[in-house]
C-alpha cells in the first residue's frame, strides 16, 4: 500500500502539491483526477522517487522508494510511452529491464503475451504507432509483477480495440489484489473502470471518493424538464424552493425536487409536461462543479462560452 503524508513539493514560489496525504488501497482502481497543472504528475513522479519531496513523505509498505529492495516488484508505471530507445525491439527492451532487475527473461515472454505485443515483439519501437508504444509502456509497469501499477494518460493513442483491452486489464489487475492508480483525461473511460476517485487542484486533495459518493457531493441527480411554458413552471419551482438551472435551449434543469413534486405543481397549475426524467449526473460533470475556480490554465475563448450557457 502507498501512503502519502502531507506531501508537499515547491518550485521556487510555486506550490505543486500542497499537503496531499493519501492512501492508495490494494485491490481497487483508483482514478486520479486533476485540471492541467493540478499536481497530479509531480505526485506521481514523487511516489516512484524520480522527485523529492519539499515537506511530508510517501510509504510503500513502510519504506522509501530508494530503500526497496526489489522496487520493480512493488511499483510498476507507465509515466512516458515514447521513454524507449527506438532501435531496440520490444523484446529487447524488456529484457534488459528484466535482467537489470533479476527477473527470469520467462517473464518478458509472459508479459508480451498479456499486453498484446507478441507478434510485434521483434520489430523496432521506432516503427511503432502512439498506441503500440503505449502497450509497451504498459507492459514494462506489469513486467515485475508490482504490486502497485501506476498509469499516467494509458488510453492516449489506443484504438477501440486497445481501449476495451485496458479496461478489462485494470479491472483484472485489481481483482486480483494490486492497487491500481490511473490518471487520464478522459473522463468516461474514467467513468467506466475506477471504484474510487481521487480529485485534486491546485495542488490540494478535493475529493477522494467512490463514484457514487462523487455524484452526491456535487449536485447530485436532477431533473430535465420540458413543458408548454417552461417560464411558467421555473416560476413556480422557484416558488417552492427548487434549485433550477436553465440552459441555452431553454430546458429546464431541477435540483432537489423529485419528479413527483414537479409533476404534481405542474398538474395544479395545469401545465402540460412533455419531458420528465432524471439524470444521473456523469463524472466529467461532478468533476466541473468541484474544480470550479480552481483551475489554473483556462482560455478566455472558453470562459465565454461558458458564461453563454
Amino acid at each position: 500500500m502507498i501512503e502519502m503524508e502531507n506531501l508537499t513539493k515547491i518550485f521556487k514560489e510555486k506550490v505543486s502539491v500542497d499537503h496531499l496525504s493519501l492512501n492508495i488501497q490494494p485491490g481497487v482502481v483508483t482514478g486520479f483526477l486533476g485540471p492541467n497543472g493540478a499536481g497530479k504528475s509531480t505526485t506521481m513522479k514523487m511516489i516512484l522517487g524520480l522527485m523529492t519531496p519539499s515537506e511530508g513523505g510517501i510509504s510503500i509498505d513502510g519504506k522509501r522508494y530508494k530503500d526497496l529492495k526489489h522496487p520493480i516488484s512493488k511499483v510498476g508505471a507507465l509515466i512516458d510511452g515514447n521513454a524507449t530507445n527506438p532501435k531496440l525491439t520490444p523484446k529487447q527492451h524488456l529484457e534488459i529491464i528484466a535482467t537489470a532487475s533479476g527477473i527470469s527473461l520467462k517473464q518478458v515472454d509472459s508479459t508480451l503475451r498479456k499486453t498484446g505485443l507478441e507478434s510485434v515483439m521483434n520489430k523496432a519501437i521506432g516503427t511503432f504507432s502512439l498506441g503500440m508504444k503505449q502497450r509497451l509502456g504498459i507492459a514494462t509497469a506489469l513486467l515485475g509483477n508490482p504490486e502497485t501499477i501506476i498509469l499516467d494518460e494509458p488510453f492516449n493513442g489506443l484504438d477501440v480495440d486497445g481501449i476495451h483491452w485496458l479496461r478489462e486489464l485494470t479491472k483484472k489487475l485489481a481483482k486480483d489484489g494490486k492497487a491500481v492508480l490511473v490518471s487520464s483525461h478522459l473522463m468516461s473511460e474514467m467513468q467506466m473502470i475506477a471504484d474510487r476517485m481521487i480529485i485534486i487542484a491546485q495542488g490540494k486533495l478535493i475529493a477522494d471518493m467512490t463514484i457514487d459518493e462523487l455524484a452526491e457531493k456535487s449536485l447530485g441527480t436532477f431533473i430535465k424538464v420540458k413543458s408548454e411554458n417552461d417560464e411558467k413552471l421555473k416560476t413556480l419551482l422557484d416558488k417552492k424552493g427548487a434549485m433550477i438551472k436553465q440552459r441555452k435551449d431553454e430546458t429546464l434543469y431541477v435540483y432537489q425536487f423529485n419528479m413527483e413534486q414537479i409533476g404534481e405543481i405542474a398538474k395544479k397549475n395545469q401545465l402540460a409536461l412533455y419531458e420528465l426524467t432524471k439524470v444521473e449526473p456523469s463524472l466529467e460533470e461532478a468533476f466541473t462543479e468541484l474544480t470550479k475556480g480552481k483551475i489554473d490554465y483556462v482560455s478566455n475563448e472558453f470562459l465565454k462560452g461558458s458564461e453563454a450557457q
